[in-house]
């Protein structure tokens, strides 16, 4: 009988229901907004493609990272307006200059998020910065296969799971460059829609343009902006400033459920190349630069190794070698997914006792995160004052 990845493991890549002869597999949300495929198993013929497809049932060879750049573009608009060091942009860049089609994940006008491809470089604007919520790659694996098909070169930035679900489905194709962006973790789309809604209903705006992470407020702000059809600001929060989503992402408490038991989130990767923001930054070695904007490039396969080499050569970017193990030993999430706290725990509970509510749920749940530092500072109060007494009378 065919079994598909358990609900703890699969991360909804949807390479399952893209291979199935039969089209007996489709992918569904259910009554939590959470997207999982579906098996109607009447037309089924037992040929075991979506089994030898899925990249948790039937996993990958991962590769070691052969080499690690502090690197941030030399646009400064560019480099201002990105995430981090506005590497993915140049990448993108560099890759319709040698031919290629490039693919990652553009938000639509309903604040879904879906990966796409494009050979045009308008494109890249849609598909640069962050996007804390669930994407869907589903769609776009018909359109490569497609484009492989015709002889086109395709670069995709992914999240590793897409990453891997392409490298399952297409193989380490020649003509398919494939890289990934360090992820802690995907929020289901319906919590950010239940939130915007929200958001919208207290101000009396409609929103039609949001950011997870806005040039205007400083992308390392993290700061949450909500915008109206005449391009005003109508909503600015960081997650310190109470935003409930922002909270729920940044705190690890609203992720998928795979996220937590993430296959991916590992020192070996499962891409050619691997970026993320530069955590760790001159713990290995002296570096004359903080790592505000600075992005993490990891060279992981030849592929990989002979793409950046030509975008360093352009001088399109500034890269210093760096230390393979800094990037890896300073980011938490190059070595294992995100973990589970009390927080999370107690969104589990409340979300299902809520019926999905959102916005009720992590109002609850900050109420209660916000209890618990409370009384944790006072049970620590004595041992800091003790503390703070130590060191005093060690300076005289």
């Amino acid at each position: 009988m065919i079994q598909l990845a358990s609900k703890e493991n699969c991360t909804a890549c949807g390479a399952c229901a893209f291979v199935c002869p039969k089209h007996c597999i489709t992918m569904r949300e259910d009554d939590l907004g959470r997207m999982y495929p579906v098996m109607d198993d009447r037309d089924c013929i037992s040929c075991k493609r979506c089994q030898n497809v899925c990249p948790i049932l039937s996993p990958l060879d991962y590769h070691e990272p052969k080499k690690a750049y502090a690197a941030w573009s030399n646009d400064e608009e560019e480099r201002r307006t990105s995430a981090s060091g506005g590497i993915a942009a140049e990448v993108y860049k560099e890759a319709l200059q040698e031919g290629y089609l490039i693919a990652g994940a553009k938000q639509n006008e309903d604040f879904t998020v879906t990966l796409d491809v494009s050979d045009n470089a308008d494109a890249i604007a849609d598909f640069k910065n962050s996007k804390y919520v669930f994407s869907s790659a589903y769609t776009l694996f018909p359109k490569i296969k497609e484009l492989l098909k015709k002889g086109e070169k395709v670069a995709v930035i992914g999240l590793p799971c897409q990453v891997a679900a392409l490298r399952k489905i297409f193989r380490d194709h020649e003509n398919l460059l494939l890289m990934e962006v360090v992820c802690h973790g995907t929020t289901p789309h319906d919590y950010l829609l239940q939130h915007i809604r929200t958001l919208e209903k207290n101000s009396g705006e409609k929103a039609v343009r949001m950011s997870f992470r806005d040039p205007e407020t400083y992308t390392y702000t993290y700061t949450f902006t909500l915008y109206n059809s005449d391009n005003q600001r109508f909503y600015a929060q960081r997650t310190k400033d109470g935003d409930t989503y922002q909270f729920g992402y940044h705190r690890t408490v609203t992720y998928r459920e795979n996220c937590y038991h993430c296959h991916f989130a590992r020192d070996k990767r499962i891409s050619d190349v691997t970026l993320s923001d530069y955590k760790g930054l001159g713990k290995k070695a002296p570096c004359s630069f903080n790592a505000i904007k600075v992005s993490s490039v990891l060279i992981n396969t030849p592929k990989g190794e002979t793409f950046i080499k030509k975008l360093i050569g352009g001088h399109h970017i500034f890269a210093e070698e760096r230390p393979v193990r800094e990037p890896i030993e300073g980011d938490l999430q190059l070595r294992q997914p995100s973990q589970k706290k009390s927080a999370r725990f107690d969104f589990e509970r409340l979300i299902v006792q809520n019926h999905g509510d959102f916005e009720k749920t992590m109002i609850e749940v900050i109420k209660l995160h916000e209890r618990r530092e409370t009384r944790m500072k006072i049970l620590n109060f004595p041992r800091r004052v003790l503390s703070k007494i130590k060191r005093t009378l060690l300076r005289k």
